[in-house]
């Protein structure tokens, strides 16, 4: 393994996945949007980053998420998830830590 291999191994990022399988991250919009402002800002600019370094374009046209439940059998997802044009504020406050 290369060291610049080894080093983007060992990254901050590497350990937030932790032992995951994961390989997508999907984070939703409405609750990005209740971030603070200074966070949200450096959301957008690591994004335009991305956006700016790869062209996914040839690979896919679009991505599809979906949700599972405690028992790994897909659900339809909560409303106030998907509206981030009129935030439900009350049940928003429930997910925070």
């Amino acid at each position: 393994m290369s060291k610049a291999t080894q080093s983007k191994n060992n990254s901050e990022l590497w350990n937030w996945f932790g032992l995951s399988y994961a390989s997508f991250l999907v984070m939703p919009r409405v609750l990005m949007h209740e971030m603070p402002a200074e966070w949200q800002d450096k959301m957008a600019a690591l994004l335009y980053e991305y956006d700016e370094t790869f062209d996914t374009s040839s690979v896919c046209h679009s991505v599809v998420v979906s949700a599972k439940d405690k028992n790994n059998r897909f659900m339809k997802m909560p409303g106030y998830i998907l509206n981030y044009r009129r935030p439900d504020h009350e049940e928003i406050d429930k997910l925070k830590l």
